[in-house]
């Protein structure tokens, strides 16, 4: 048994082999993008680098063979008025031996000890809370876009190295035809009479007015919660023109009133079902094909990306106005399943606004916490009771 730290293209060939082994034979695996996994430990693309540190590397076993990968990290920025500061482990992967699962998370405690971390948490991302974040614990079915998928036997390893179960992320799924749009459009209709309202869609002829809008809105609809980042305007119009190939300006919008930005919502066309045969490269031979398989799809899941009432608003009604927006022909007929990902288990309120459209928990993913140094508290965060035949 061998680590290797990535470095080079050679061992982030190894790293990105892992996939192969493990999953040989999953139905329901898509590879990521892997250009997109590099991206988050480049410099020049992720910014928390600038303030922090990673390290990403592979496990080979006797004969050579990758088998098993993980990266450590941690934001000193973020962690700058911390009593206890936190790192993470992500992107872990690993064949069924316990003996090798130790030693990666054994690999990457280590760096982040060294890096004065007290607190780690795992399986999450060295970036944006809404991808790559937690572990796959109910519905195994075949992973969305950035969400992290894996074989149920990984709970075991992180439960068995001292993790605790500490934050719990839902996602909900419900039949296009089953949310109640007509309700919702009458009591839209009867706030439209009565107050100066309204609802612009995504405009890719005003991304910068447009993020500008959406980070006013999701910034004073989340600054209350815990580990709560606020959102730069910079990196939604970096989101905007990545994803302008394939973004569907039907769903997503703000709502104002009285001219103030006082909602948003935003989903986006699920790509991961037209990836599926890239294997995690998209170039010049794949990318023809998942044009060609998106353009001509009759249907397609579309993911809920966020969504939010600004604080000063809560009270008005914004919630059916949302809702309104999305009840277009085109978006009943095109996505007859819509999915809500990222919900924390301790969000009341957002589980009251969308208990309001027919939706059931589709799968559950768990971010565990490990304290690294004696006297570190873990205060897991409320979990829910999940249904099993939810």
């Amino acid at each position: 048994m061998q680590i290797l730290t990535v470095t080079d293209k050679k061992t982030w060939h190894l790293f990105h082999r892992v996939l192969d082994t493990v999953y040989a034979g999953d139905p329901n695996f898509v590879y990521p993008l892997e250009k997109e996994i590099q991206g988050i430990f480049d410099p020049a693309r992720n910014g928390l680098l600038q303030h922090g540190a990673a390290c990403v590397y592979v496990l080979l076993d006797d004969k050579g063979k990758p088998v098993g990968r993980a990266a450590a990290f941690v934001d000193h920025e973020g962690n700058k008025n911390a009593v206890h500061p936190t790192g993470g482990i992500g992107f872990f992967e690993c064949i069924p031996n316990g003996q090798y699962a130790r030693a990666l998370l054994e690999y990457g405690e280590a760096f982040l000890r060294d890096q004065g971390v007290h607190l780690v948490d795992a399986p999450v991302n060295f970036g944006q809370r809404d991808r790559y974040w937690g572990l796959l614990v109910k519905g195994f079915v075949q992973a969305m876009y950035q969400e992290n998928y894996n074989p149920p036997y990984y709970e075991a390893f992180f439960l068995q190295n001292g993790y605790i179960p500490f934050e719990q992320i839902l996602t909900f799924k419900g039949a296009t035809a089953d949310i109640p749009f007509e309700r919702m459009r009458s009591i839209a209709q009867r706030l439209k009479e009565r107050n100066r309202i309204d609802i612009k869609a995504l405009d890719f002829n005003d991304v910068e007015g447009f993020a500008h809008d959406f980070c006013e809105v999701y910034n004073a609809a989340f600054d209350s919660f815990d580990h709560f980042k606020p959102l730069d305007p910079a990196q939604v119009v970096q989101f905007m023109k990545e994803a302008k190939g394939v973004a569907d300006p039907g769903l997503a919008c703000i709502a104002y009133w009285e001219g103030q930005p006082a909602g948003l919502i935003a989903l986006a066309p699920d790509i991961n079902p037209f990836i599926r045969h890239a294997k995690g490269k998209l170039n010049w031979w794949t990318i023809p094909l998942f044009l060609l398989k998106y353009r001509f799809a009759k249907t397609k899941n579309a993911k809920g990306l966020g969504f939010g009432v600004h604080a000063d608003y809560r009270s008005k009604g914004i919630f059916p106005l949302l809702l309104d927006f999305l009840s277009t022909p085109h978006n009943v007929s095109t996505y007859p399943y819509m999915y809500l990902a990222g919900i924390r288990g301790h969000n009341h309120e957002i589980q009251s606004m969308y208990s309001k459209m027919n939706v059931k928990t589709d799968r559950v993913h768990v971010a565990f916490r490990k304290a690294l140094v004696d006297g570190a508290p873990i205060v897991p965060f409320e979990f829910l009771e999940i249904n099993e035949s939810a």
